[in-house]
């Protein structure tokens, strides 16, 4: 007959499945953590911000109210034209039709030089400088 390990002595089917203590949701303070790889000075002043600042005294979420929901509009997609005079390159900057002036234009690639610019300081990523 093979011998009982010492090591599960006294584990029984009863005792074998003990669920875990809940976490405290009573306590509202902050535990002080030290941040590992911080100087001695620069690490008390840490510690001293954290305890300054608490949690609040209220903790739950709030719900956000619902904006109502607004429906789609039903509008007939192959139903005729409604400015049957009007070009279909209206508002590009080609062909007939209505097109953006070049002062507009001209601003336009300025915002998008500009956007890219600072994503380029932002990020640091080089190959948007093709871009510029």
């Amino acid at each position: 007959m093979a011998t009982r390990s010492s090591s599960n002595k006294g584990v029984t089917n009863r005792n074998a499945n003990v669920m875990y203590a809940p976490p405290n949701t009573q306590d509202t303070t902050q535990a002080v953590r030290r941040i590992p790889g911080v100087d001695y000075g620069e690490q008390k002043q840490l510690t001293e911000q954290q305890q300054a600042a608490p949690l609040p005294k209220t903790t739950t979420p709030q719900a956000q109210p619902v904006a109502p929901k607004r429906s789609m509009p039903q509008m007939d997609i192959f139903a005729k034209t409604q400015r049957p005079s009007e070009p279909v390159t209206a508002g590009l900057p080609f062909g007939p039709g209505v097109t953006p002036q070049p002062e507009e234009q001209i601003y336009q690639a300025e915002n998008i030089r500009d956007f890219i610019y600072q994503t380029w300081v932002q990020t640091g990523d080089d190959s948007l400088l093709e871009y510029l």
